[in-house]
């Protein structure tokens, strides 16, 4: 989940070709393989024209290159719950609302806090790394080859 602010993301040819050189496709998603964050979510550091440099999630990345500027409020949201996944298209990443977030989170069990027996005892960045790591590791790119 990244919420836009409404700064519009000023990408340049460098900048794409970074974002686009630390994408691995899957059978199913486009996984980060670049920096990841205390919350399990990539990071990426785009440079602006002035020299002054922004870091965002690679999710506001390819929700901006796909739809155009993220608007205030706007969220992002998982449907494949793969924080890494950075496809936009339905079952994977779209724009939405918090309020659709909180809604999506409550269907799926999130609300409640950690239950015994379905937490990821690798904790939200651990979870990450695994993917990362399974993907340099793997030649099969399907999502059993990759579980």
């Amino acid at each position: 989940m990244s919420k836009s602010h409404g700064v519009p993301l000023r990408l340049s040819q460098a900048d794409r070709a970074r974002y686009a050189a630390l994408i691995t496709l899957t059978d199913s998603c486009a996984i980060w393989v670049g920096a990841i964050g205390s919350d399990g979510y990539g990071r990426f550091s785009v440079q602006w024209p002035d020299g002054r440099q922004r870091t965002v999630t690679p999710h506001q990345v390819a929700a901006t290159l796909a739809v155009g500027p993220l608007v205030a409020g706007v969220t992002l949201l998982h449907d494949c719950d793969v924080r890494l996944c950075v496809r936009v298209a339905e079952g994977h990443l779209h724009v939405g609302t918090q309020a659709e977030n909180a809604q999506q989170a409550a269907r799926r069990g999130r609300m409640r806090g950690p239950r015994p027996g379905l937490v990821d005892v690798r904790g939200k960045v651990g979870q990450s790394r695994a993917i990362q790591k399974a993907l340099r590791a793997s030649p099969d790119r399907s999502p059993a080859g990759l579980a």
